[in-house]
């Protein structure tokens, strides 16, 4: 193995880019870990002239191609010319972009429409900045044999999707466009197209040892960045300036012990947390009687374990106690150099006090069991269960029999006023299971009877398009059994959901997120985004959205954790934390949870 590593001596490296909001000639440069410093310009519009088909904007050559926006959605689309331009050795398409209007813009950029590498870029007004286009990669794209087995993102800038979709490199079209009305009636001026990288090459220019790559507190070794822990005397600094932002903000003043709105109308309170539609919008119910809207995070407390067998070699220390059956947990190891031999119960007791200054009120799906024992933040319960006789996903007798069998395991959180509800499942395979009113139906009759106060949640539909769970027939049958419709969305916006005829129910988002890769990570996850500036202003996009909906009653960010530089166990190693595998929180996402935290209960009630 070692033999064929040393044959890719010139496989990786850092890239400068600019960052997305501040203006690209007087911006820091910020380092990128995940590919070669190179770019290729494609196209000056301040020269060069394209063909363009407007959509809802209108279209003038003026200091390079001038958009503005008439209609919400509304953009043009770029023809390349006939041979296209050819970027399978780029691994970023990047367009220059300048907002000329005296307010924000809020932009969506894609090629060949192709929606897993769409590219998402806020500019406040007169600034200036870069939308940032992934060039997401298929399996058979993977270096052969895998020098970095085990890894969705890799050096290189391989970034793994699942979507084979029009994923073609030869780019025939741009589109850049607007998103939900927030640039209508503004104009932008975009002044290049350039194709970034050089997929499949390390290391950095002068570094002539690349293995081990990650450091011993397990964060990528060639580079640096804003936050990054390079001494075990940082935990105590980091531990000390957090505990000050903390105190200075304990979070908002007018909520109810489980974060409930006490400034607005108080309805009837039974004890549990239930749904209702009031004024023309669906709410969650705290068990007091507040209305409720749940601003929450998953995987709170859940560790970050990453495999060593066969891979001993990527690793330049592996922390003492924290390996177990080959996996190692680098999360634990650094939280117990910050908190000591009870770092557990200081990470839960800490976990907590975060998420309400951050302004959130809900532990999302996969959060650890301890931490939501504690009883101080609402929390959501995934369900899980097997059968020996065989597959209860596609008998209704065995799926009745298993899972009130793993229902029995739950008696604490049945009666704890703490737990909103329960979700069954996860992103099903329709093709493996029965009919859909059957399976809902069926679920739902088992958790009335053995959890009558708490909330069905549903199966979390895995739906990317703009209908209701992706499928109309899973759609009417979730909405029919379940007291709430949960949908794992990674998209840019939730505000195209469509809800089916007849089928009015709370929805609740499970999952979404945004990621890049200029904090050492090496994927930036389902959805991508320039630099973690753009990140916190995806983040508040998509709440404001979900807060305007009428039927969405709550978002969880995916996840609290960062997922570790050299992946769980399928792989997954998305720049997509709340807090850093060195549990150093990001102070952008930070800023604006507050924000929106502050602001839901208005922005919900339309006050």
């Amino acid at each position: 193995m070692r033999i064929v590593f040393c044959m890719l001596k010139t496989l990786y490296a850092i890239v400068v880019v600019l960052s997305g909001t501040r203006a690209v000639a007087e911006t820091e440069a910020i380092m990128r870990l995940a590919f070669v410093d190179e770019e290729r310009l494609l196209v000056n519009f301040e020269k060069d002239r394209l063909e363009i088909k407007e959509n809802g904007a209108e279209v003038t050559w003026e200091e390079g191609l001038r958009l503005t926006f008439r209609e919400s959605g509304g953009g043009a689309r770029i023809m390349a010319p006939e041979k296209g331009y050819d970027l399978n050795k780029a691994v970023v398409l990047e367009a220059e972009i300048r907002n000329l209007s005296d307010s924000p813009v809020t932009l969506l950029g894609e090629f060949n429409n192709n929606d897993s590498s769409k590219g998402f870029l806020h500019l406040p007004a007169k600034a200036s900045g870069i939308l940032v286009m992934h060039l997401m990669r298929l399996e058979e794209d993977f270096a052969k044999p895998k020098p970095f087995p085990g890894m969705r993102g890799t050096p290189g800038g391989f970034m793994l999707h699942w979507d084979k979709r029009n994923r073609s490199h030869l780019i025939k079209s741009v589109e850049i466009s607007d998103l939900d009305g927030r640039s209508v009636g503004g104009s932008v001026v975009v002044t290049s197209l350039t194709a970034k990288g050089r997929y499949g090459e390390i290391p950095p220019p002068g570094l002539t040892k690349f293995f081990p790559f990650v450091d011993e507190f397990g964060q990528y070794k060639h580079g640096s960045w804003p936050g990054k822990t390079t001494d075990v005397a940082d935990f105590k600094k980091a531990m000390e300036l957090e505990l000050e932002d903390l105190a200075a903000h304990p979070g908002p003043a007018d909520r109810s012990q489980y974060g409930g709105w006490m400034s607005g109308p108080k309805l009837v309170a039974t004890g549990h947390l239930r749904t209702e539609n009031y004024a023309d919008k669906w709410w969650l119910v705290d068990p007091e009687g507040y209305l409720f809207w749940s601003h929450g995070v998953t995987g709170v407390g859940v560790g970050s374990e990453t495999r060593v067998k066969w891979r001993k070699h990527f690793f330049e220390y592996i922390p003492e106690g924290h390996l177990d059956e080959g996996e190692v947990d680098f999360l634990g190891a650094n939280l117990e150099r910050k908190y000591g031999q009870e770092w557990k119960f200081a990470n839960w007791e800490k976990s907590h006090r975060r998420l309400k200054s951050w302004g959130m009120n809900s532990a999302g799906n996969w959060s650890e069991e301890s931490f939501c024992a504690m009883r101080k933040t609402p929390y959501f319960v995934p369900i899980h269960y097997y059968s020996k006789k065989g597959n209860a996903w596609r008998n209704a007798d065995l799926l009745r029999d298993a899972l009130e069998q793993r229902m029995t395991k739950e008696k604490d959180t049945i009666n704890d006023p703490w737990c909103v509800g329960y979700f069954v499942d996860n992103e099903l395979n329709w093709g493996e299971v029965m009919d859909p009113d059957l399976y809902y139906r069926t679920v739902s009759e088992v958790m009335k009877r053995v959890a009558p106060d708490k909330l069905y949640l549903g199966s979390r539909v895995h739906s990317q398009n703009a209908r209701f769970g992706g499928s109309q027939e899973v759609a009417a049958a979730a909405a029919k059994y379940c007291d709430v419709v949960s949908i794992n969305r990674y998209r840019f916006s939730p505000s195209d959901l469509r809800i089916p005829e007849g089928a009015g129910k709370p929805i609740i988002i499970g999952e979404f997120h945004f990621g890049a890769l200029d904090r050492g990570m090496l994927h930036p996850g389902l959805r991508a985004v320039g630099d973690q500036e753009q990140r916190a202003q995806a983040y508040r996009h998509y709440l404001e959205e979900a807060l305007k909906h009428p039927n969405i009653v709550g978002a969880h960010w995916f996840q609290y954790r960062e997922q570790v530089v050299t992946g769980r166990s399928d792989g997954e190693n998305f720049q997509i934390g709340f807090v850093d595998i060195a549990d150093r929180p990001s102070s952008e996402l930070i800023e604006v949870a507050r924000s929106i935290g502050e602001r839901m209960y208005g922005l919900r009630s339309g006050k």
